[in-house]
């Protein structure tokens, strides 16, 4: 591959932090593959961002118009397909957010390219490609390689690639490129943003984190949980399950669909592990999970696991942490 590119993603002026996440392991592979690395700002204000990605070494290719207030996929295919088929032999890395879920499969069809998503590394062996993503219900972990293509489109699975800042040591060049895209053609447009509702717990903010899963039934004893939050000065936080069954608030949710939090503490009870929950946990907390599926995923990534029986457990462990408290 002669480029690696990030497409950049942005939310109200502010780079996503997925966008970094894809940067390093754009460096990785630049590094091993002896390729070039550009990141692609797609933005109706881009100034701001495109320094900030300048000032971490990385050339940009700003592309500035104001149909990219927002991520629109219909105008991103159609300024990708111009703006890089020129270019040869490329991989295009993006962030497996729900924005780029939108159109990530277009963009590959657009450009001929392969595609994988939802990957949670990638590496060169002998200048070839692979990627490494979960099959079967994030059972079974796969290894992707992309045969003779010379496109390769990669969805990046937020967490998993971990970003150092370069220091501002070296900067990057900025290229503006005109949009070759005549937005008056382009049926989808952006309306307004709706924001999540807002409650009396904000669980982004908060670094000790309680959160309950599936595993604990259909009629879980709240109180008890709430009271295990409390003894540790934490909140009470839920995976998707919790919400559709209307026991708490969507604002209480963390994942990819709900809210993205950096605790220093996540303690996981009864909460398989699937990626859409763990995407939204940043900063690589101290994670504990209790289970009583000792196969779930979640044992993989958790710092410390107990399999049994939550409603055993759960006491147990309040007592213990009120009477260390004294």
């Amino acid at each position: 591959m002669k480029n690696i590119y990030v497409l950049a993603e942005h939310r109200k002026g502010m780079l996503r932090d997925i966008t970094w996440e894809a940067i390093a392991a754009g460096r990785k592979l630049s590094s091993e593959l002896g390729a070039e690395l550009t990141c692609i700002l797609l933005a109706s204000q881009p100034n701001t961002m495109s320094e900030n990605l300048s000032s971490e070494g990385v050339r940009v290719k700003v592309v500035n118009d104001p149909i990219f207030e927002t991520m629109n996929s219909e105008a991103i295919i159609k300024v990708l397909k111009e703006v890089l088929t020129p270019s040869g032999s490329y991989v295009l890395l993006m962030g497996a957010s729900n924005a780029i879920l939108d159109f990530a499969p277009g963009v590959s069809v657009a450009l001929d390219a392969a595609l994988a998503t939802d990957c949670f590394s990638v590496e060169t062996r002998e200048g070839k490609l692979f990627a490494s993503r979960q099959i079967y219900s994030y059972k079974i972990n796969s290894l992707v390689s992309f045969k003779d293509s010379e496109r390769v489109v990669l969805t990046l699975r937020a967490g998993s690639f971990p970003f150092t800042t370069s220091g501002g040591e070296t900067k990057g060049a900025i290229e503006n490129v005109a949009c070759p895209v005549d937005s008056t053609s382009l049926k989808k447009r952006f309306v307004k943003y709706v924001e999540a509702e807002k409650g009396d717990v904000d669980i982004s903010s908060a670094d000790i984190i309680v959160s309950i899963g599936r595993g604990v039934g259909d009629e879980p004893d709240l109180d008890m949980f709430k009271s295990l939050a409390d003894s540790v000065g934490g909140v009470l936080a839920c995976s998707r399950p919790i919400v559709d069954k209307n026991l708490l608030p969507k604002y209480h949710q963390v994942g990819t669909s709900g809210v993205e939090v950096k605790p220093k503490l996540y303690l996981a009870l009864g909460i398989s592990g699937a990626f859409q929950h763990l995407g939204g946990i940043k900063g690589s907390p101290l994670l504990v999970a209790i289970n009583k599926d000792a196969k779930a995923p979640i044992f993989r990534v958790a710092n410390y696991g107990i399999v049994g029986d939550l409603n055993e457990i759960v006491p147990l462990l309040e007592e213990k942490i009120r009477s260390l408290k004294g």
